[in-house]
């Protein structure tokens, strides 16, 4: 088992933890190495949550009030995408069954006016291919009547399942095209981090950049700059933290929530990208593409809107594009 000695944080002072929150996770922490149990993330919730019983009612509650700010109510939000999907499977199973159904009165029709023709080929008086005709006309009519009830159950079963399908995307979280999270998912994201700022006091940032436009402007298909953009989306993938949120924002906008970053820091992590970005190789229609992006930057600030902040960014990164900046960041 791993004994004390072997623990070091870099960087980081155990002993020196002021508020109630670190001392508890330090006695944690201990805890832990004096039973010599490997403190990785699994043991270290199971003891928290079992010290955690013996403290006062108070501090339990205003840990339990960060857990919940922090955690998302996952259950219920899958439960109802989960309701969501169902309804347009059942939708779509009706499609199904309402499109054999007109397949089946079609050939019903074809069938009658087959016996019709047949019929009129014998007929020796007007007065038979009279009575013919009608009765002809009377099958025609009562199939068409149940043919135009179907087909407008499918119209109606159709909308139904557009509307639903729309619910389900704008439930999404996921951007499959460069396989991150989508402006849904990050805005909600966002909102969330403003009300932990609030709360705890701590600094978060977020940055928004995208490809500069003579570089976009090189690019002479669409599947181009769509390669373009995931070779941006592999690389904010691979050089970020667990802790940030990365998402794609549309049209090549790529923005990341830097938790617990303020805007010194924010500065940095975007120089370092910008220089991992325009040092990585990429080959397009045959030729070596020097790829540069822009960067918007901000403080997030419990007095902004989600909205207000994400739109201080977009202009900040449009500013920094047409005077040829790396960046440039939203004023406190």
């Amino acid at each position: 088992m791993i004994q004390k000695k072997d623990i070091s944080v870099e960087g980081v002072d155990l002993s020196e933890a002021s508020t109630e929150i670190e001392k508890f996770a330090k006695k944690v922490f201990d805890k832990l190495i004096e039973e010599n149990v490997y403190p990785i993330p699994y043991y270290y919730n199971i003891y928290f949550f079992n010290m955690l019983e013996d403290e006062s009612t108070e501090f339990k509650k205003s840990v339990m009030e960060l857990i919940e700010l922090e955690g998302t109510n996952d259950f219920e939000e899958d439960l109802k995408f989960e309701q969501k999907l169902k309804k347009s499977f059942k939708y779509s199973k009706e499609i199904v069954q309402t499109t054999a159904l007109i397949y089946k009165l079609s050939n019903l029709l074809k069938e009658k006016n087959k016996v019709f023709l047949k019929e009129v080929e014998s007929v020796s008086t007007p007065q038979v291919f009279k009575n013919i005709l009608i009765t002809s006309i009377k099958n025609t009519e009562a199939v068409t009547k149940r043919l135009d009830i179907t087909l407008k159950t499918m119209k109606d079963l159709y909308s139904n399942n557009i509307k639903v399908l729309k619910e389900i995307e704008k439930d999404t979280i996921f951007d499959s095209v460069y396989n991150l999270y989508n402006k849904n998912y990050f805005i909600k994201e966002v909102k969330k981090e403003i009300a932990q700022v609030e709360k705890f006091k701590h600094t978060s940032s977020l940055i928004v950049l995208k490809v500069n436009k003579n570089v976009i402007n090189q690019l002479k298909t669409d599947k181009s700059k769509i390669l373009v953009n995931r070779f941006i989306s592999k690389i904010l993938l691979k050089t970020s933290r667990r802790t940030d949120i990365i998402a794609h924002l549309g049209d090549g906008y790529f923005g990341m929530l830097l938790k617990h970053t303020d805007r010194v820091g924010a500065m940095k992590t975007s120089e370092r990208l910008a220089d991992i970005i325009s040092n990585s190789t990429m080959f397009i229609e045959g030729n070596e593409l020097e790829v540069k992006v822009s960067i918007g930057i901000s403080e997030i600030l419990a007095e902004k809107s989600e909205m207000d902040i994400v739109n201080c960014v977009y202009q900040k990164l449009d500013e920094a594009q047409k005077e040829n900046q790396l960046y440039k960041l939203c004023e406190e």
